[in-house]
């Protein structure tokens, strides 16, 4: 259920990787208590670059990022984890050299009393990841992997988390195995901000979203909204687009 006290708040947001060059140019973004809100947008809109700002990879050359009501602009990535808060990056993001169990625990390090039963949960969560738990991680196919960096995130049990692009470079049939398991993760009570690539699936499963553009939000509203909006149709869902 969600609450009237956001979970995230980015306010006027300048970020970007070098000093006086911006990419996200005054970012005005809210997630609330279990939402799943969708980032779309073309190359180069500053998706990513928004993601990794608020989990801390980047840090703000303006403006806010408050979580659960604390600013956390400009702390390390660790210090948000420890707040509540996991992200999967869109590449190396699992430990190809050690087994999925492997993989996990390291996920949990910080949960070192309860790994058992955090395993237990995502084996639940994940069925295929628990019939291959002793294989490599590096041996694993492309939505495989992925289920293993959203596991190995949740063994933290975040209350948000956020997916840079999970379906990049998956077949269209493990897009769609992908994106449902996001759907049974928010469904359990987990915030999700999910940056992606393909914006019509994004959108028919988000609660709310943001189509961002050069570095601002373009558009934004319900998931359902912006499918209908003509202005986003004609630019992000045209025929031939994701």
């Amino acid at each position: 259920m969600l609450t009237n006290a956001p979970l995230l708040v980015v306010q006027d947001v300048r970020a970007g990787y070098t000093p006086g060059s911006d990419i996200l140019n005054g970012i005005n973004f809210v997630v609330q208590p279990g939402e799943l809100v969708a980032v779309i947008g073309g190359n180069g809109a500053g998706k990513s670059t928004l993601a990794k700002t608020i989990f801390g990879l980047l840090t703000p050359h303006s403006g806010t990022i408050t979580f659960k009501g604390e600013q956390i602009g400009g702390l390390k990535s660790d210090r948000i984890v420890q707040k509540g808060m996991c992200y999967v990056p869109q590449i190396s993001n699992v430990f190809k050299s050690l087994t999925i169990e492997e993989n996990l625990e390291m996920g949990g390090f910080i949960r070192s009393n309860d790994l058992k039963q955090l395993k237990q949960k995502i084996y639940t969560m994940f069925p295929r990841l628990a019939e291959r738990r002793k294989q490599r991680a590096g041996t694993l196919s492309g939505g495989e992997r992925q289920m293993l960096a959203m596991g190995k995130a949740l063994m933290l049990d975040p209350e948000l988390l956020v997916l840079d692009e999970p379906s990049a470079a998956l077949s269209p049939a493990l897009v769609t195995d992908v994106l449902k398991q996001i759907r049974a993760i928010n469904e359990i009570g987990t915030a999700i901000v999910l940056v992606e690539q393909n914006a019509k699936k994004a959108l028919a499963m988000s609660d709310r979203a943001y189509v961002l553009d050069t570095g601002i939000v373009k558009h934004e509203g319900s998931g359902a909204d912006l499918l209908k909006d003509p202005k986003v149709i004609e630019t992000y869902l045209g025929v031939g687009g994701h």
